[in-house]
């Protein structure tokens, strides 16, 4: 499925998105390639937007009627490796992951950079690559963001299959009270250690 994803998904949606409106509306000339605050500013606007529309894509996936269907095929790893961030439905590839990594550069439209675009992509792509890979590196840029997830939080997702529906943070997570069994898992597993 990864195959069919990346060499047939992806470039159709991308073949797709170059003729609309929004695609060509962002901005290409060299002498307007933002200022370094600027650039950090447009990521966090797309993180924060990507998460909250992951949060919700993810969520409606995990709704019994749509999961057996849509996405069971991803959790098929319950223990989670790094090509399990793209193994997925075709449906879940276009819905959960392109649009939904899309909405901030759609937002910003002509006020982001085509550079900035690539960087957040990449930046994305890197993300869900990290939270995938079942090793939470005391290195990943991610742990220095304020309330990210990490490795072993999206593990136990996929481990349990309950919860921890975010991306970068755990903000909707919390909010909302999704994240609870893996707090608790995590005072289980102290216990455990003092014993």
């Amino acid at each position: 499925m990864c195959l069919f994803n990346g060499n047939i998904m992806v470039p159709m949606l991308l073949i797709s998105s170059m003729y609309s409106p929004a695609f060509k509306e962002h901005d290409t000339d060299v002498e307007d390639v933002p200022s370094t605050l600027t650039f950090a500013g447009t990521m966090l606007f797309c993180m924060l937007c990507e998460d909250a529309t992951f949060y919700w894509s993810h969520r409606f996936l995990h709704l019994r009627w749509v999961y057996p269907y849509i996405h069971k095929m991803h959790h098929e790893y319950s223990q989670s490796v790094g090509i399990a961030a793209e193994y997925a439905h075709p449906v879940e590839f276009a819905l959960g992951n392109v649009v939904t990594s899309s909405v901030g550069p759609l937002i910003l439209g002509p006020h982001m950079h085509l550079l900035t675009v690539f960087a957040w992509y990449a930046l994305r792509i890197s993300e869900t690559l990290d939270g995938h890979s079942g090793y939470d590196f005391s290195f990943s840029p991610f742990r220095l963001i304020p309330f990210s997830g990490s490795a072993s939080y999206h593990d136990y997702h996929h481990s349990h299959n309950v919860g921890n529906y975010g991306s970068f943070f755990q903000i909707w997570d919390t909010i909302f009270g999704t994240n609870k069994d893996y707090f608790l898992h995590l005072e289980e597993e102290q216990l455990k250690k003092k014993i």
